[in-house]
């Protein structure tokens, strides 16, 4: 995977999880909460400022009682049709 690849993929994985947030109905404020990462971060995350490491994509995963494996598959998945 080359570099640029594996950008579009952290952004699509973070685009998976923020989508699913949103359908849930959570705020950044009550993920900030739960997970212990800032609003700040989470935002600076949401709009693709920041690149997460899989620890803070699976602090904020968990705060959403999600499991991370099904959004890094999702982005996979979508990649796949990309290439």
């Amino acid at each position: 995977m080359k570099i640029r690849d594996a950008q579009i993929f952290s952004d699509m994985v973070v685009d998976a999880l923020f989508e699913q947030k949103d359908k849930q109905g959570l705020t950044n404020y009550r993920i900030s909460q739960l997970s212990g990462i800032s609003e700040t971060a989470l935002n600076y995350i949401q709009h693709h400022n920041r690149r997460p490491t899989l620890y803070t994509l699976k602090l904020i995963a968990d705060a959403m009682d999600a499991d991370l494996c099904d959004y890094i598959k999702i982005a996979q998945t979508k990649l796949s049709d990309c290439n």
